[in-house]
This record gives structure tokens, C-alpha cells and sequence, in this order.
């Protein structure tokens, strides 16, 4: 009787292990559901969107579709519809090589006319010419990081054919586009490798509690998610994937309180802020402090403010301080759970240190604050530029424009960054990632469902054909 119930065991065990590696096993075909907070109205790179979140919701999908000369990556710079680039000594004229072989959705190959052509319509101000294999790119002055400009979204290779069709070469082709959402199809002859998938619908407009709802409802497969509801998501079973650090939540000071004469009350409020505890509780641990305005990752070089605690913030610096500067009203985004939740706990910090934190969220006219709490996307690129668009994104009222040239060394970027944050005007506070909700039918691959630099990695995601 044992014997036979050993071998009983044996055979449900093998037939057990035979279940999960056949639901590990990548498989091809269904359809993937993702879903969009923003409603993109053109999926033309090159057109200009509405406003920054439409940018970034557009990029979700024109990176499925079409392709740059060049792409990011964590570990630098490398090669993609191009091979291989030469500048001239003064980095005005560059030589691109481009892939050969590559196949575009319509089945033809990309031509280096092509290539230029699209370019031309991304910067007409660039002389982009044809040289064999290659593309010529001449700009008005030196340009040595050109190589990781054409890597921007906005400057991918986009075909454009008969009534206006855009074509690409990315590993979906485009099915359907209307008002409520996009459907893709995989790309056959994709020159990485098909598509796992035999196709993505992208719906648009979903706000984030329905997005949240229709993931746990199964209705979605991948969906945008906020730090604040991350728990709730892994207590369900469900898995959050996370892209690198890449926006920044920062304190910054209105004119009125950026003179030298409220130099004190910044660096007070500042020191009151306990990061630490934003990032542990309020973020559900899907953040991390922020000592600088450029993540690490993007500037390679350490915090430039040091750590603080506000427990240890001796209370005769805030008694120090006149009357009418321990009063703040912190005003931010009312659209923005995030920022809100943050703003809170910043306030309750403050509080504790001695001052009066007067949250403010209007949806019109409101007295005047004397500081914003806002949250930017940090562009993944060179540190030079990085620096440069996030703090144009900052809107520094009142503040002299930052003088810092593209192509400046990264010693120049770290001391104009050292600058600004000594004036203690912009405070940084944490830095984001991008969280993705992935629903059970996503089998779990060695490739995460989030890029590592943002948006979505669907060409490398697979659905379950059933559950095991």
C-alpha cells in the first residue's frame, strides 16, 4: 500500500512540475490589454502634444512602434537603427551608418532616404543628407552629444506613406487608431525577434481607480499604478513592476520667499523633512530620498545635500525665526493623490518642528502660497541635458535662467546643480519610478513588463494561455 501510494505521489509530482514549467514556458499568440490615464490625440512622434503627460502617454505607445537611430539603456548608449556614428573635429557633422535588412511595416525595406527624410521633418533645422549606407547629419553649431539626441522619442524614423500612413520598423505595426484607444499588431519580421504577443489594445482615458479596478477585475493585463495603492496590488497577488527612479518630487520656494532674507526659514523647513519616513510609509516603499535633483543613476555622481531628521531638529531654530516665516502655505497639484499625500506628511514633519503647514490644493483661485510641491520627469539622457530640462521643467518663477550649455562636463553640471540646491529654493524631495500593475495572465519573464528608463516593455511579455 505505501509503495503504491509513493508511486502515486511521484507520478502527481511529475505531472505537477510538468504544469509549472509549461506556465513558465513563454508562449506566442493573444491579445494584451493595457490601459492609458492620458488620451493621446496624435501617435506621430514628430507632432506637438498638449502637454507633458500627453508627451509621456504618446511615448508608451510610439516606442512599440517606431524606432530611433540610437536608444538609452541603463548602461549607456547603444546602437539601434544605426550601427555606428563619426563626428567631424568640430562635432558639427556626424556620419550615420544604418542597419541594413531592416524590414518596415509595410513590408519594404528602410532606405537611407528614409532615414533622412524623417529626420528633416523631427529638426528642420539639421542638413540631413544621404552617403551610401549612411545618413549625413550637419548642425548649425557643435554638437558632440548628437548621438544621444536622435535617441529622444520625437526624433524616431517615422515613414511616412500614402495618405499620411505612419510606418515604422518597431516590433508592433499599427491595426487601429481612434478616439478611445490604439490596437497594435507583432510585427512578423521584426529584425530583433517577433513579438510574443500577437497583439496590444491600448485603451485611453481610464482614470487610475478604474485602471486598478480593471486589473483586479482581470479586465487588464498591464496598467499605470500609484505608489500610494502598490500594497494594496501585492496583498491581491498581483505583480508591480518598477522602471529606475525617474521623476523628481521637489519643494520649490516662490519669489517672495526666495530673497536671502528667507534663506533661514528654507533651510529650517528643509531640515524638518524626514525623506526617509515620505519614502517608507507614504510611498509604500516605491521611492527613494532625494538628496539631489538628478537620481544618481542619471548624474553618477553622490548626493550633493546631506541626510536630515527632523526629530532632531532643535526647536529653538524654528523660534529663531521671525513671526510671519513660520507660517507656510504649500500649495500643490489638486489632480495629484500623489503629491497630495506627500504634501501631508511634509506638513505633519514641519508641524512637529514648529511651524504652521497650511496644505493648499485649490481648483481656482487661492491666496497666495509660499511654496509648491511639484513632480517632474527627469529626462534619461546625459547629465548635461538631464539637468538642463528638468530644471526648465521646474518653472523657477523669478529665478535667472541656469546657464548650462548641451554638452557641458559633468564637473560643470554637478557645481550649477550644487548651486541652485545651496540656495536651498528647490528642495528636493524623493525621486519616482514609473509602477506598472501586471495582471495574472502575464506570464513572469526575465524581461520586466516596465523599461528600465520608462514606458513598456511588450515585445517581451507573454500571456498564459490558462492558469496552471
Amino acid at each position: 500500500m505505501k509503495r503504491f501510494t509513493s508511486r502515486c505521489l511521484a507520478l502527481v509530482s511529475v505531472a505537477a512540475a510538468g504544469a509549472v514549467l509549461s506556465a513558465a514556458r513563454p508562449q506566442y499568440g493573444g491579445t494584451l490589454r493595457a490601459e492609458l490615464e492620458s488620451v493621446v490625440g496624435s501617435i506621430d512622434p514628430a507632432a506637438p502634444a498638449a502637454d507633458l503627460k500627453q508627451e509621456a502617454a504618446r511615448a508608451h505607445i510610439t516606442s512599440l512602434v517606431f524606432e530611433s537611430l540610437t536608444a538609452i539603456e541603463p548602461e549607456g548608449l547603444r546602437p539601434s537603427l544605426a550601427t555606428s556614428w563619426q563626428a567631424d573635429a568640430r562635432s558639427s557633422r556626424w556620419r550615420v551608418r544604418l542597419r541594413s535588412g531592416v524590414v518596415l511595416h509595410d513590408r519594404t525595406t528602410l532606405e537611407p532616404w528614409q532615414a533622412a527624410a524623417a529626420l528633416h521633418v523631427s529638426e528642420p533645422a539639421w542638413k540631413v543628407a544621404v552617403d551610401g549606407d549612411a545618413i549625413t547629419i550637419e548642425t548649425n553649431e557643435a554638437t558632440p552629444d548628437l548621438p544621444w539626441v536622435v535617441a529622444d522619442g520625437r526624433h524616431a524614423i517615422v515613414v511616412r506613406g500614402a495618405g499620411n500612413a505612419l510606418i515604422g520598423s518597431g516590433p508592433f505595426r499599427i491595426d487601429h487608431v481612434d478616439a478611445a484607444g490604439v490596437a497594435v499588431k507583432a510585427h512578423e519580421p521584426y529584425w530583433r525577434a517577433r513579438p510574443f504577443v500577437d497583439g496590444v489594445q491600448i485603451d485611453m482615458g481610464r482614470r487610475f481607480d478604474a485602471q486598478l479596478t480593471d486589473l483586479e477585475n482581470g479586465r487588464a493585463d498591464i496598467v499605470s499604478v500609484r505608489p500610494t495603492d502598490a500594497r494594496r496590488l501585492t496583498r491581491r497577488g498581483l505583480r508591480v513592476e518598477a522602471s529606475r527612479p525617474l521623476e523628481l518630487v521637489a519643494l520649490i520656494f516662490e519669489p517672495h520667499r526666495a530673497a536671502d532674507t528667507a534663506a533661514p526659514l528654507r533651510r529650517t523647513l528643509a531640515a524638518a523633512i524626514n525623506r526617509d519616513a515620505i519614502c517608507a510609509v507614504v510611498l509604500q516603499g516605491q521611492a527613494v530620498p532625494a538628496r539631489s535633483i538628478l537620481p544618481e543613476w542619471v548624474s553618477g555622481y553622490s548626493k550633493l545635500i546631506g541626510p536630515a531628521d527632523g526629530s532632531r531638529l532643535a526647536a529653538a531654530a524654528v523660534a529663531a525665526l521671525p513671526i510671519d516665516q513660520r507660517t507656510v502655505v504649500l500649495r500643490v497639484d489638486p489632480a495629484d493623490s500623489v503629491t497630495q499625500a506627500v504634501a501631508e506628511r511634509i506638513a505633519v514633519d514641519a508641524r512637529e518642528a514648529g511651524f504652521a503647514i497650511n496644505v493648499q490644493a485649490p481648483a481656482g483661485l487661492a491666496p497666495r502660497a509660499d511654496a509648491r510641491l511639484v513632480r517632474v520627469v527627469v529626462p534619461a539622457t546625459t547629465a548635461d541635458r538631464s539637468f538642463a530640462q528638468t530644471t526648465a521643467r521646474l518653472t523657477l518663477r523669478g529665478w535667472p535662467a541656469i546657464d548650462q550649455p548641451s554638452g557641458a562636463t559633468l564637473d560643470a553640471t554637478y557645481r550649477a546643480e550644487q548651486a541652485l540646491l545651496d540656495r536651498g529654493v528647490v528642495v528636493p524631495i524623493v525621486h519616482l519610478p514609473e509602477l506598472y500593475g501586471v495582471g495574472e495572465r502575464v506570464g513572469a519573464s526575465l524581461q520586466s513588463a516596465a523599461r528600465p528608463l520608462g514606458g513598456w516593455n511588450l515585445a517581451d511579455v507573454w500571456l498564459r494561455s490558462s492558469r496552471p
